[in-house]
């Protein structure tokens, strides 16, 4: 049942809703006494769900709090409402999900490109640093906020993340995640933390081309192409990407996951690496003391990035990319090991 304007959920009073989807809805909501505006999900149980949900967003927020770093969405707590279903109070977010920047955005800058996975590799090694793997990466799952401090890229939705030595919620039976970014361990009931950097490679390869690296349709045929079709260059689709992009894009999706980088802060040192290469996207410096000695000082983003179009509102966006496919909902998948 949604929940109304007034509403109390805790300290907190409901505004209005953000969005739904098929696991719940978020609601904007405001603390009555001091005025700190907050983001409520709420999940849809049925009562014999409930207290495995619940146990699953504790999970998640101990997880994010393990983390702590500013550029994954932070939640101050959960809790269970009257009716029994639990719900986390998070940090509200102004701005769009990847999904919808890219839908209106593409074909992105090659600099848009290199600041946008920038960011989701800066939050992602975070959560590697604490051996967290996030598990289901994809443009729904990352967000572009927006503040005083300019634009940065957020990380959401650590529910179903995988910490080692840590209780499960879902049976050994099933693996986790949206096969639309399912590495082929990851498919096969094997978590790494290369199992996220070739979820990157997905999201990547998306930004560059605007459809995904395999098509979706039967989800069998999708898992099958995970698991053993060598995508392209991506150079044949976005014949402008520089070539060391390419090849590192094609690192992330390589099928064994050894030849991969090994955890996302490796990723993000090898994407500095691509961008030095690339004397097209450099950023050049002057010199302070007014010599022309050609000295280059590149970033991970244009100083400035890239603005929006048209000016950004709240949303919770729903289909994939400049396609509307079904397929990028989480999933459980067979294991094929258990079948």
């Amino acid at each position: 049942m949604p929940l109304t304007k007034g509403t109390r959920v805790g300290e907190y009073e409901v505004v209005r809703p953000l969005g739904s989807g098929a696991m719940g809805e978020v609601y904007e909501a405001v603390h009555p006494a001091i005025g700190k505006r907050v983001a409520i999900k709420v999940m849809r149980n049925t009562a014999a769900e409930a207290e495995v949900e619940a146990k699953r967003l504790l999970e998640e927020a101990r997880v994010v709090n393990a983390i702590r770093h500013p550029a994954i969405v932070d939640i101050f707590g959960a809790n269970v409402l009257p009716d029994g279903r639990p719900y986390l109070v998070m940090e509200l977010l102004e701005g769009e999900s990847l999904q919808e920047y890219l839908r209106r955005n593409h074909p992105l800058a090659i600099a848009d490109v290199y600041w946008l996975l920038g960011g989701l590799l800066e939050a992602l090694a975070a959560a590697h640093k604490v051996g967290v793997v996030h598990r289901d990466l994809k443009p729904t799952n990352v967000f572009i906020s927006v503040g005083p401090d300019g634009r940065r890229v957020k990380l959401l939705d650590f529910g179903v993340a995988h910490r080692a030595n840590r209780e499960r919620f879902t049976s050994p039976e099933f693996t986790v995640g949206s096969l639309g970014f399912m590495s082929p361990e990851q498919l096969g009931g094997t978590v790494l933390l290369q199992s996220d950097c070739y979820a990157v490679g997905c999201v990547a390869w998306l930004l560059l081309v605007g459809q995904p690296v395999f098509k979706y349709g039967n989800m069998a045929d999708l898992a099958l192409n995970h698991l053993k079709t060598v995508p392209p260059s991506v150079k044949t689709l976005r014949t402008d990407a520089p070539e060391p992009l390419a090849r590192w894009v094609a690192s992330l999706l390589q099928k064994d996951a050894a030849r991969r980088p090994s955890n996302a802060f490796e990723a993000l040192v090898s994407l500095k690496l691509a961008q030095d290469e690339d004397v097209d996207s450099t950023v050049v410096e002057p010199d302070a003391s007014g010599d022309d000695d050609d000295e280059r000082t590149v970033a991970l983003a244009p100083k400035k990035p890239p603005e929006p179009k048209k000016p950004v509102e709240p949303t919770e966006p729903e289909g994939h990319a400049l396609e509307d496919d079904d397929d990028e909902s989480t999933v459980l998948v067979m294991d094929p090991k258990k079948r």
